[in-house]
């Protein structure tokens, strides 16, 4: 019995490791999206001062042609970043997914050899209490056969 306990221990640190390995793919790959979605923010934050600050001022057709241009750049730059963050999201999302399934099986198998560890302790306290038993029943022969 022991050694299906040392096969399940074994496996038990092996799933922990995966785990332990899954959950920090998950969180790099959650700063990852994060780093994007500020990136982005700072991007529409940008798009939104710029065009502000130039819309209170006068400007030449020119500056205005150069402003338009580079307004649209920004929406470009935009667009790209939220297709880049959208990407992220469904890698975190699987990246999650796994994790949760590592921990879920290391849960499992640490459930299954708490288990066989109680199943073998009870056993080996019947055996104790059989063995103690029977010692007990051996010294009261002895004692009653010396009266």
């Amino acid at each position: 019995m022991s050694s299906r306990i040392e096969k399940i221990q074994t496996l038990v640190e092996l799933a922990e490791i995966e785990e332990d390995k899954a959950l920090q793919t998950f969180s790099t790959i959650q700063g990852q999206f994060q780093d994007h979605l500020q990136q982005l923010e700072t991007l529409r934050s940008y798009i939104n001062e710029y065009s502000h600050s130039s819309s209170q001022s006068t400007i030449s057709p020119v500056q205005m042609l150069s402003t338009q241009a580079f307004v649209s750049k920004l929406h470009h730059a935009v667009t790209e970043e939220e297709n880049k963050t959208d990407g992220f999201r469904d890698v975190m999302e699987r990246a999650r997914e796994a994790w949760v399934e590592k921990r879920s099986r290391s849960q499992a198998l640490n459930k299954l050899l708490l288990k066989l560890k109680q199943t073998h302790q009870a056993r080996l306290d019947k055996q104790e209490q059989r063995f103690m038993d029977e010692l007990s029943g051996q010294t009261f022969t002895r004692n009653s056969q010396k009266r």
